[in-house]
């Protein structure tokens, strides 16, 4: 009888084993969305300048999982970069082939070389498109894509739909041929089909952009179709990865640039139902997961044969400036002077982590270029008071490793003074500020709309946005027979 009893105790003890452990999610979901042809590895300062991101790297994180997961691509796959543009996009069909994406979708960002381009992308690409809300006339399926996909994880069936702006596809040029149906009455058609064919988890990748006029933003989505478990917004091209719930919807922002990957974790209850999510913003460290050599040389290939394309000439430099994340720069004088400038303002600022290259001594080429300045960025006219120029420069004095680049301002500051009160006087154009006095500005959309935490510029009377590039501006800048030489420092003065 003690014997028994042993052994049914023991039987106990080991059933309840583990019990306060940490419950194991049962499908992965890893997301990559608004990469904006920034694919390869590289120092990040926001990660330390520790080597992050890329393609090369996230393949030797998915060899490492052992967790049945998906990967899925959200759109905004190339526009920021040469090595994406030249191929107007086409580089990631090539690179993507190594990875095992099980869907795609494209946004707004993807279709500025017109459906002629993008539908080439569509046929070759390896991995379907997902576009429940868009046909060709006639309500065709354009090659490629699929109006909706279920596929396997594990033991579990997941439901993919892709759902695309309709006010993008009505208002582009170059989309003849393309029609957008209402992306809530697609959503629920769809919710209901998937379901009907056995979808445990229904998720929509979405490149509804809310910032548009009249789009429709991920949130109401989630109020209005009953049924979905996740949506994965691409086409924000913030670079804060973020998540938040909605009724019994989980939205969610995967970041950009690929310096990290979405990975948003499945949980089942009873009957195999979703009983919980849980998301994490995984920083792509080449020290923790190695990279994949295959996919490492065949980026380097690419990214060489861009150089060639990009060899041209632009101007010259009598000297190699350089700029600086968490302090006045000799390259961030020049930048800001060549905003200010152009566009006729009496100061301009600029964000330093967005010049990310020097520039070269030398002859200046338009490679180089995009190296110094990657980005999109457009060129923004500001009427600010001056109490809120003041107050937009002190918030970006607590902005870590993101000085502002300043031009037609003088700034004497305590680095170390309490916050909101660092700025001890301030000139514009020699003469002291007036908090009630008017200034015309210029900035990028990008510090306008807050962009790394320079978010005071929104205080602005009034703005208008150029649609001019700021490497337009730079290109224009360098262009001519004088040589660049650079500005001297002085224009923030650190006092004790």
């Amino acid at each position: 009888m003690k014997l028994v009893l042993r052994i049914c105790v023991l039987l106990l003890v080991l059933g309840c084993f583990g019990c306060g452990q940490k419950q194991m999610p049962a499908v992965n979901i890893f997301v990559t969305a608004d990469i904006e042809g920034v694919f390869w590895p590289r120092p990040e300062p926001r990660y330390g300048n520790e080597v992050v991101g890329g393609l090369s790297i996230l393949k030797a994180f998915l060899d490492k999982q052992t967790t049945p997961f998906l990967l899925l691509e959200g759109g905004n796959w190339f526009a920021q970069t040469p090595e994406g543009t030249l191929s107007q996009g086409g580089y990631f069909n090539d690179l993507a082939k190594n990875l095992p994406y099980a869907a795609r979708l494209f946004t707004a960002q993807d279709l500025v070389y017109g459906w002629g381009s993008l539908s080439q992308i569509l046929k070759t690409s390896k991995t379907p498109f997902v576009l429940s809300n868009v046909t060709l006339s006639k309500g065709r399926l354009p090659q490629g894509t699929k109006p909706w996909l279920l596929t396997k994880a594990g033991d579990y069936q997941i439901g993919i739909m892709g759902l695309v702006d309709t006010q993008i596809i009505r208002k582009q040029d170059r989309l003849s041929g393309l029609q957008a149906a209402d992306p809530i009455e697609s959503a629920r058609a769809k919710v209901a089909l998937l379901r009907e064919k056995g979808a445990q988890v229904i998720i929509v990748l979405s490149g509804l952009n809310a910032s548009e006029e009249n789009s429709l933003p991920d949130k109401e989505l989630a109020e209005e179709v009953e049924g979905i478990d996740l949506i994965i917004s691409a086409g924000v091209s913030q670079e804060n990865a973020e998540m938040q719930r909605i009724g019994k919807t989980w939205l969610i922002y995967p970041g950009s640039r690929l310096d990290s990957v979405g990975k948003i974790q499945l949980f089942f209850g009873k009957n195999n139902e979703l009983s919980d999510v849980r998301f994490e913003d995984v920083v792509l460290y080449r020290r923790d997961f190695g990279e994949d050599e295959i996919l490492a040389q065949q980026i380097k290939q690419l990214r060489d044969t861009t150089r060639t394309q990009m060899t041209r000439t632009v101007g010259k430099s009598e000297q190699r400036l350089q700029g600086r994340l968490d302090g006045e720069s000799a390259l961030g004088n020049w930048a800001a002077d060549c905003l200010r400038k152009w566009a006729k303002a009496e100061a301009a600022v600029l964000n330093s982590s967005s010049l990310r290259a020097p520039l070269p001594a030398g002859a200046v080429t338009q490679y180089d270029l995009y190296n110094l300045y990657p980005y999109n960025d457009s060129v923004t006219y500001l009427t600010i008071k001056g109490s809120a120029l003041l107050k937009a420069l002190e918030e970006g004095l607590l902005v870590p490793d993101n000085f502002s680049q300043i031009s037609g301002l003088q700034i004497r500051y305590a680095a170390q003074g309490p916050a909101h009160k660092r700025i001890l006087s301030m000139k514009v154009n020699g003469a002291p500020l007036v908090p009630s006095h008017t200034y015309r500005v210029a900035v990028t959309d990008y510090m306008l709309a807050g962009g790394a935490g320079h978010d005071g510029f929104i205080d602005s009377l009034e703005f208008k946005n150029t649609q001019v590039e700021m490497r337009t501006v730079l290109r224009l800048c360098l262009a001519g027979n004088k040589a660049v030489v650079a500005p001297s420092l002085g224009r923030w003065r650190a006092s004790k």
